[in-house]
């Protein structure tokens, strides 16, 4: 079942080639801080608009387990 909101204002929010679900149009991470998946700006605002892990399948699952963790 494709999670694939082609409908939202936003979509395509990252390259499409890598986009799997959107479940999550947001990470709930955010900011995660983790240089690996983004950086912060001159602005001091937290640039993440590279990471796709929140719109990995896989990842989304690991995503639920975090939130139901801090809830």
């Amino acid at each position: 079942m494709e999670r694939i909101n082609k409908a939202c204002s936003f979509y395509p929010c990252h390259d499409v080639d890598k986009l799997q679900d959107c479940t999550f149009c947001y990470c709930p991470k955010y900011p995660c801080e983790d240089t690996s998946l983004g950086k912060y700006l001159e602005n001091g605002n937290w640039d993440c608009s590279k990471c796709t892990f929140p719109h990995d399948k896989e990842k989304v699952d690991q995503l639920f387990m975090f939130l139901k963790q801090i809830l």
